[in-house]
């Protein structure tokens, strides 16, 4: 019996002594604030595309409403983060704003500024409509 219960612990430790540890990302970090002014006639939702296809909502603004996020920089390398609930460091791949409800199909994205030494200043967008979706400059 004893056996067969150090050989199931064995196999089940396996898998979990496969799993890499997380990445870490360290340096300093600046806050880098996103403002996103709502100039159509409906809502609008912005989101992020964070590191291993994982996404988050920013919120949502009325009509004539601004919604306002803090992000963060690391302006030694410029790479761009969100932090989670517990605070942890997640990189921003894209950014972008759309129509409420299914903003990713009606989506602007919004360019970050990622360069080293040099951290950007606040990214300030006014979203309007365009056609189906948004244009946000």
């Amino acid at each position: 019996m004893r056996t067969a219960l150090a050989a199931l612990a064995a196999l089940l430790a396996g898998p979990a002594a496969a799993v890499e540890a997380p990445v870490l990302y360290t340096g300093p970090v600046t806050a880098l604030a996103f403002s996103a002014e709502n100039r159509t006639d409906g809502p609008i939702d912005c989101g992020v595309a964070l590191a291993h296809w994982y996404s988050t909502d920013l919120g949502e603004a009325a009509p004539g409403a601004t919604l306002e996020a803090a992000l963060w920089v690391n302006p030694t390398d410029g790479t761009v983060y969100l932090l989670n609930a517990g605070g942890d460091r997640m990189p921003v791949q894209t950014l972008w704003c759309g129509v409420a409800g299914h903003s990713w199909a009606t989506r602007s994205e919004i360019p970050l500024e990622r360069k080293a030494d040099a951290a950007p200043g606040a990214i300030r967008v006014v979203c309007e409509e365009d056609g189906d979706g948004l244009d946000c400059r």
